[in-house]
This record gives structure tokens, sequence and C-alpha cells, in this order.
């Protein structure tokens, strides 16, 4: 057969798949596909038996469905306490850097010095800095301060990390607010305080909340830094508990995997209960108010 037509009828193929207006969304699919597949064989081995994970071939569905990863890992472990401590970390990191990015980019923004803008950029300055390369500084810094192996130093570091993303990411919302607004409430009496949480919040509330959810997600799966700092295993999260299942004799695959779901769904049902509200609260500053 001629090179050239097998050539000429390979380009014509690849001419008629671009032009189908499905093709984008059949690759889409293939691609997630993919992702997903790691998320879908730990969910399916945190119900099945030791015996059946090392079965060989593997199974894809559990063919006995069992709960002894979950029972092993919430009754044999310190998980449920592991897990309250995610949720102590997640909860009060989101909340302090949520009202801290709010009332700073609410200075700077709306109350301009000389010196602003260049406050604004050594935020944006510190987001260069990789994480790596703070945990041995903070963990210097912890041991002479006493701090490593509290919880206090995990929400430390979590809160230097976020927020001066946070700070950045509720910038053009807070660029677009009408000024107008702010000034109309401290006519009324207001303070620059009273006019933030009276006025500014209410109308900010969709940005703001994508901020607090971003930031709890962020610090929920944080693994490295609480792994470096805390050895009391009554003070680590969740992420650094999943690591006690890999052992010198063995790993046990299906509480291991059954830990990994349970820290995974936090995340599952943020995105599919508040997803529109996350789009909508990070593309508000796109267009003015």
């Amino acid at each position: 057969m001629n090179p050239v037509h097998n050539l000429k009828g390979l380009k014509s193929i690849l001419n008629v798949l671009l032009e189908w207006k499905s093709t984008p969304y059949i690759i889409l699919c293939f691609i997630s596909l993919f992702l997903l597949f790691p998320f879908f064989w730990t969910f399916v081995t945190s119900f099945k038996t030791m015996e059946e994970v090392y079965r060989w071939p593997p199974t894809i569905a559990p063919e006995k469905p069992s709960f002894s990863g979950y029972s092993f890992a919430l009754l044999y472990t310190m998980l449920p306490v592991q897990l309250l401590n995610s949720l102590i970390y997640a909860l009060l990191s989101s909340v302090i850097v949520t009202l801290l990015c709010t009332i700073t980019i609410y200075g700077l923004i709306m109350f301009p010095y000389r010196g602003s803008k260049t406050v604004l950029s050594i935020f944006f300055a510190t987001r260069i800095i990789p994480p790596q390369a703070l945990w041995l500084p903070f963990v210097l810094i912890y041991s002479r301060v006493g701090l490593i192996n509290t919880r206090i130093g995990v929400i430390v570091f979590e809160i230097a990390l976020i927020y001066p993303l946070a700070v950045w990411m509720v910038r053009d919302f807070f660029e677009s607010f009408p000024k107008e607004l702010i000034e109309a409430g401290q006519i009324d009496g207001l303070s620059r305080l009273g006019a933030l949480f009276r006025i500014v919040v209410p109308i900010a509330a969709p940005a703001i909340s994508a901020i607090a959810i971003i930031a709890f997600l962020w610090v929920w799966g944080e693994f490295m830094f609480p792994f470096l700092i805390l050895n009391s295993p009554a003070l680590q999260p969740v992420t650094v508990s999943a690591y006690q299942f890999i052992g010198e004799e063995g790993i046990k695959w299906n509480a291991l995997a059954a830990t990994q779901t349970l820290i995974l769904m936090p995340g599952i049902l943020f995105f599919l209960f508040a997803q529109k509200n996350i789009v909508k609260g990070l593309a508000a500053g796109s267009v003015k108010q």
C-alpha cells in the first residue's frame, strides 16, 4: 500500500475528529477516568478483606464487601482522635485566615496609603517561595520557642502559608467593590470596622466563603509539616495517621484505604454541595459591582 495514501487517510480522519463537536468531551471523559481511577481503587479496596487485597489476579469490586478495614482503623487505632485533630486544625486555621485576609485587603484597598501597593507586592512575593523551603526554618524556630509537638505550631504554620494567598485571591473583589457604599455607611455613623462587617462582608460573602472552604481543604490535606513536628499520635492529624498502617512486616491495605477514603470525604462533599458557590466567589471580582 502507498504510504502517502495512508498518511492522507489518517489526516482526513483526524480532521473529521477535530471538527466533531463531541470530540473534546470524549477526550475529557477518558482523562477523567484515568485521573479518577486511583480514587475508585482506594474506595473499593477499603471494602475488601486482606485475603482479597492480596489475591492475584486482583478483583475490581469486592466479592464479599467487608468493613474490617474501617473497624480496624476506627476501633483499634487513634483514628477518631486524629480525625478530630484534623477538624480542629482545619477549622481554626480557615477561620483565622479568612478573618485576617478580609481585614487586611479591606484596609489596603479601601484606605490606601503610601506603600500599600508595596505591601500587596510583598504578599505576592511570599507565594514565590515553595512551601518545602519553609519546613526547615520553621522547625528550627519551633525548636527554640517550644512549639515542637504542639497544636498551635501546626496552626501557625498553616496560617503563614495560606494567608498571603488568601489576600491575593480576594484582591480583585475588593478592588471592584463600590467605595461609595462604605462612605455612605461612615456618613451614617459607622466606623471603618463597622462598615466592613455590616456592609462589605454581607456583599462579599461568596468570595469570603470560597476562601474559607479552600483554606479548610488545604489544611485538612496537609501531611508533611505535621509529620515533621508532631511526635505524639494524640496530636497528629488524620493524614499522618494513615502512615501508621505501613509497617516493617507489611501494609494493612484495607485499613489504609479506609482511612484515605475518610480523608477524601470532606473534600468531595464540599465540592458536591458548594461547587457553584466556590466558582461564584472566585469569579466575583472579575466583574465590576
